[in-house]
């Protein structure tokens, strides 16, 4: 095999395709392997380029293989993880190529020092990453890939690479994919972390993120529709907004549970059974049913209910940030 460059996965953006972090639900989007001796690739397309499949691999001899027409997405919060399996050849960080507008990349190689790191591409240059050593054998690695907050993250199998620089991403979508030179890929995948709401003009994958993005501003955080739209009605079954059961750590179709707690001024007190994202606080409101009076407002683990005969409804009133 020629020690050419197998510049691992270049990203590339494009300004009229619109697509934590990913530690939030996400959704398979497209990928491309080998299947009975041809290459498959679900919700994209690959440019037809020449190469050789050898058992599982996806070989590229002096070759360059692009990925690109991606199935939509409209359900992202704008965090995208392409991760792939590949045997990397290592190249002379001199002959890194940054041809075709590259927002993202990852490669091995040689400096100067004949010292062989993986290096990223970000911020319209090559970074050396530490974190992890390249071995002989394939390396699986993962970009991700943030929009919404610029910025990109390496991994080789679950460890984060560091780098001295800030890595920017410059781009607000995924175009194309691209692993030019020489080496073999085994896989090449693509997810996306689902919206759950929304805050100003970003979406966010978890109600805690939107909550504390929102911190002392104004405005409503939003529920995410199911075309991906932000939207002002509740699109959890049980009547609250999607976001707030998600802070609240309860299911969209169940409603808040509540369990005993110190009697407080002699009344009866509950708290909240579940489990309140961390970072974040509730309050509850009180209502007499019937004639729909406003009891009170109660913090999460004291929410006060009179001893008088009635029937009574706990509403979620306030999340906030701590």
């Amino acid at each position: 095999m020629k020690a050419k460059t197998m510049l691992g996965l270049i990203a590339c953006a494009s300004a009229c395709v619109s697509l934590s972090a990913f530690g939030n639900e996400t959704n398979g989007w497209f990928g491309v392997k080998v299947e009975n001796a041809e290459i498959v690739h679900p919700n994209c397309a690959t440019n037809g380029a020449a190469v050789t499949i050898e058992g599982s691999a996806i070989k590229l001899e002096d070759a360059s293989l692009g990925i690109d027409n991606f199935a939509s997405a409209p359900a992202s919060d704008g965090i995208v993880k392409i991760s792939a399996t590949a045997l990397l050849t290592p190249s002379s960080t001199s002959d890194f190529d940054v041809s075709g507008s590259p927002k993202a990349g990852f490669a091995v190689g040689v400096d100067n020092q004949n010292a062989t790191n993986f290096y990223g591409y970000a911020s319209n240059s090559w970074h050396k990453l530490t974190g992890a050593t390249p071995g002989a054998g394939e390396t699986s690695f993962s970009m991700i890939l943030n929009y919404r907050d610029k910025v990109v993250s390496f991994y080789v199998d679950d460890v984060l690479l560091a780098s001295e620089d800030p890595l920017i991403l410059d781009a607000d979508s995924l175009a194309a994919i691209n692993a030019s030179g020489s080496g073999s890929i085994t896989s090449v995948t693509g997810a996306y972390e689902v919206a759950v709401a929304a805050y100003g003009d970003k979406k966010y994958g978890s109600g805690a993120e939107a909550v504390k993005a929102r911190g002392a501003g104004a405005g409503d955080i939003q529920d995410i529709a199911s075309d991906g739209t932000p939207t002002s009605t509740p699109q959890a079954a049980n009547g609250l907004y999607a976001w707030e059961c998600d802070a609240l750590g309860i299911e969209k179709d169940a409603k808040v549970p509540f369990k005993p707690a110190a009697t407080v001024n002699g009344k009866i007190t509950l708290q909240i059974a579940s489990e309140i994202e961390d970072g974040l606080a509730a309050t509850f409101k009180v209502y007499s049913v019937g004639s729909e009076t406003e009891i009170g407002s109660y913090p999460s683990d004291a929410i006060q209910i009179p001893q008088e005969q009635g029937s009574y409804l706990i509403k979620p009133d306030q999340i906030t940030a701590k």
